[in-house]
């Protein structure tokens, strides 16, 4: 089973944050894959919406852990069934609008992509990157720094963010479908 994993930080106040980027794209992927609404599991701590994507059984989890906890809630899902994982995350590394997979690289300064690769002690996963990003004037990404960083990853998005983010969830769906029924090698050629 393959499992994909949202990163993001529970409850309402958090919902439309940036820092939960890839928790809005994943559940628009989920609507575009036609998959039904999340059910909380008490037994995995979070939500889980599971079906098939060709001919791989594949589950979507979005831990109730914090962020910097994530890597609690993924070993313990993949302890249950383990299998292949990919997880799904902001960066502020990347523009708004855009997003990039990779596999077997560090944390770059994301907590909840340390705590993953710390319970699980191994780096290979596949992330999707979801851009978190502003742009200055002439096109180029600004990574805001210092406490500047924390209050920008936990503002509210903007209805203008929101609509990039939607715009890129087909894409999305697409290269992670792409992913479990071809292998990530295909999907990090086809997206990158």
């Amino acid at each position: 089973m393959q499992t994909i994993i949202g990163l993001g930080n529970p409850g309402d106040e958090y919902v439309n944050t940036r820092h939960n980027a890839g928790r809005v794209v994943l559940t628009e992927v989920l609507k575009d894959w036609g998959w039904g609404k999340p059910i909380h599991s008490a037994k995995l701590g979070g939500e889980l919406s599971d079906g098939v994507l060709g001919v791989n059984s594949v589950r979507v989890f979005f831990p109730d852990t914090f962020m910097n906890h994530s890597g609690k809630a993924a070993k313990k899902v993949l302890t249950i069934e383990p299998g292949p994982l990919v997880v799904v995350y902001d960066d502020v590394d990347l523009p708004f609008g855009e997003f990039k997979l990779s596999f077997g690289r560090g944390a770059g300064g994301h907590n909840g992509v340390s705590s993953v690769i710390n319970e699980l002690g191994t780096q290979d996963f596949l992330r999707v990157r979801i851009g978190i990003a502003p742009k200055g004037w002439f096109g180029q990404t600004i990574r805001p720094r210092g406490d500047k960083l924390a209050d920008y990853v936990l503002g509210q998005l903007t209805n203008r963010e929101q609509a990039k983010l939607l715009d890129i969830s087909g894409d999305v769906a697409t290269a992670l479908r792409l992913a479990v029924e071809k292998g990530k090698e295909e999907a990090m050629g086809k997206f990158n």
